[in-house]
């Protein structure tokens, strides 16, 4: 898919991206309150576990988050759809699925695999 289309349909990525980034806020808060409420309710420290299992998830849902404020700033400066990496489009079917992607299937691919690599070393 050439980039033009994909500034083409800049209000539809835009909207898309706007209900995920409310649903990915909304997840963050109630992750937060819930935390709050794990530690609220055991002051003697035996909600311990269930309050890191929280903040594990805290965490990833406000990466997601990010990842999605990032993809709105690509759209906004014109430049979302495109591999980060080489510049070739991002084809439509890996933005539907998902639209924060940064990078092409081939960059994705090999920069899994340096993270893989990484983490074992």
């Amino acid at each position: 898919m050439r980039r033009e289309e994909h500034v083409a349909d800049g209000p539809r990525w835009r909207a898309i991206l706007e209900a995920r980034w409310r649903d990915r806020l909304q997840e963050v808060t109630e992750l937060s309150l819930a935390y709050h409420v794990a530690v609220g309710d055991a002051p003697d420290g035996s909600a311990d576990k269930r309050a890191r299992q929280l903040v594990r998830r805290t965490v990833a849902a406000r990466q997601r988050l990010a990842d999605t404020e990032d993809a709105l700033n690509r759209l906004a400066a014109g430049n979302f759809g495109e591999c980060e990496q080489c510049g070739a489009p991002i084809p439509v079917v890996v933005l539907f699925a998902a639209p924060e992607s940064r990078y092409c299937p081939d960059c994705g691919g090999a920069a899994l695999r340096t993270d893989a690599r990484e983490r074992v070393h």
